[in-house]
């Protein structure tokens, strides 16, 4: 049990050596706004007229996100550039999960 503590604290060490490392590194770092700055998209129109234009995207089998086709894990990859906005409210992601899930089940061709 000594021996495994003493090991960790070894590696304790190196990790907060590399933090510290790393710190310096970014405490000179030049930021480009660009690098900071997440451009998003703002479509102002309803739910269904969304899904109406991404419809045939999510019946596709042309997409994966990370190697998955996944639904769920698209429409989160996209809610991270594209923002519903409906009346001034911003739909969330939940929201559009349901909706676009719904969608498939009703407009599936298979």
């Amino acid at each position: 049990m000594r021996e495994e503590c003493a090991q960790l604290e070894t590696q304790l060490h190196a990790v907060t050596k590399q933090c510290n490392n790393l710190n310096r590194l970014l405490e000179h770092a030049v930021w480009d706004e660009g690098m900071v700055v997440e451009e998003t998209i703002l479509f102002d129109g309803s739910l269904d007229e969304l899904l109406e234009l991404i419809g045939p995207l999510l019946k596709s089998r042309k997409w994966t996100v990370n190697g998955r086709h996944e639904t769920t894990v698209f429409l989160r990859s996209l809610d991270s550039v594209l923002r519903v906005s409906h009346g001034g409210k911003l739909l969330a992601l939940g929201t559009l999960v349901n909706a676009a899930l719904e969608y498939l089940s009703v407009h599936n061709d298979g």
